[in-house]
């Protein structure tokens, strides 16, 4: 974090509404780095997650093993760019999708 000087050749420590500005700011520069890193919007994002949601309780946890691309082909996407924004936001494999890759947290 930067310090201010005081031109005496001291430097003064941010003040707490300082630090919760620059935290702010640093949390929202991120958020929206980790969104354009996905080629789909929010509803979209929402809808992969529910549907692997749907596949993980439905045929159970595959440990290890990255995101199926079966929800990007039946959307027209290529899955590529899909699974590298999931894996920017942590989303490595189905579990992780689903906890990772909220869009209420992705997009807001």
């Amino acid at each position: 974090m930067r310090q201010a000087c005081d031109h005496r050749g001291v430097t003064v420590p941010p003040d707490k509404a300082q630090r919760r500005q620059l935290r702010d700011q640093y949390k929202r520069a991120d958020r929206e780095r980790r969104a354009a890193a996905l080629p789909i919007g929010r509803e979209q994002l929402a809808a992969l997650v529910d549907f692997v949601d749907g596949l993980v309780l439905s045929e159970g946890l595959r440990p290890h093993a990255a995101p199926r691309p079966s929800w990007a082909e039946g959307h027209d996407l290529d899955w590529s760019p899909v699974a590298a924004g999931l894996a920017e936001l942590g989303g490595y494999c189905d579990c992780e999708v689903v906890v990772n890759c909220d869009p209420e947290d992705v997009f807001s």
